[in-house]
């Protein structure tokens, strides 16, 4: 219930499973058939209420999962792009709150990414959060202040999903870096893709994409590459982004026809200008 196995494309998988399950209940504890009715009812209303309910009431050190691929895919790949993770301190040891904003220009997104983790059940959000932003950056050109205002989405506080926090961060001088992991390379799957590029992608007029890297070293951004190319017989190249030591990665024209079939099943509508003369 927690992952939507039940919808397409493994209805009829669900369904049988579901039938023999209870089947095989009747059969052990020799239920007359009013019984079986009666308690198919009972525990398929307790299923229902404790998946709509309960998650959000347990606490994260009993959140173990098992975690969906696609649902590690979207959040590891996310944590290349605009994702960040919080570590919350317990008595149990310590839990991961994973986290993004996006700009109200890419509410689209936001909003999709929001029911996205809703229906998996990773989020108690039905729309993302509001927050007014007040920083450096909120003056024009007159130095006047400006209000600015993002759309944030904050999952459920998970102890299960530590191991990602853990390869992604490093203390470098007292500070929180981000870093890629070795191991990166089995979650960039198609949907993984798809959403790195929705949050950090932009199109180059009839060229390729550029993905925003600036995060990274040139060198983890060259395994990156090294993974596309590997994955996805995706050509790309690291270049300058005219910042000191920062760089993204440039996916060549050539290779645009591929990327739009790997990934375009999971780009939204709104998110389709990226892929211009190719979708």
């Amino acid at each position: 219930m927690y992952y939507g196995s039940y919808r397409s494309p493994r209805i009829g998988v669900w369904v049988i499973g579901t039938i023999i399950f209870f089947l095989m209940m009747a059969i052990k504890d020799k239920w007359p058939i009013w019984r079986l009715i009666k308690n198919i009812k009972v525990k398929f209303k307790y299923m229902f209420l404790y998946s709509a309910f309960s998650l959000s009431r347990t606490k994260a050190i009993y959140r173990i999962g098992p975690h969906n691929i696609d649902i590690l895919s979207v959040l590891i790949c996310g944590m290349l792009g605009d994702w960040w993770g919080d570590k919350i301190n317990s008595q149990y040891g310590y839990s991961v709150r994973f986290n993004i904003e996006q700009s109200v220009k890419n509410s689209s997104y936001i909003h999709h990414l929001t029911n996205l983790f809703k229906n998996w059940g990773y989020s108690s959000y039905v729309v993302p959060k509001l927050v007014k932003k007040s920083d450096k950056y909120n003056y024009d050109i007159l130095n006047e202040s400006i209000t600015r205002f993002n759309y944030r989405l904050t999952l459920f506080t998970f102890s299960s999903l530590s191991w990602i926090y853990d390869s992604f961060y490093v203390e470098v001088n007292d500070k929180k870096i981000k870093r890629v992991p070795d191991w990166i390379e089995e979650y960039i799957t198609p949907i993984g893709l798809a959403h790195w590029i929705m949050q950090d992608g932009s199109r180059q007029d009839k060229q390729g994409i550029y993905i925003a890297t600036n995060a990274f070293t040139y060198e983890e951004c060259k395994y990156l590459c090294n993974i596309l190319e590997r994955k996805y017989k995706l050509k790309s190249t690291v270049i300058k982004t005219g910042y000191i030591n920062q760089w993204r990665i440039s996916i060549w024209k050539e290779s645009m026809v591929n990327l739009v079939s790997i990934v375009e099943p999971y780009i939204i509508d709104e998110m389709k200008y990226k892929f211009k003369d190719y979708i």
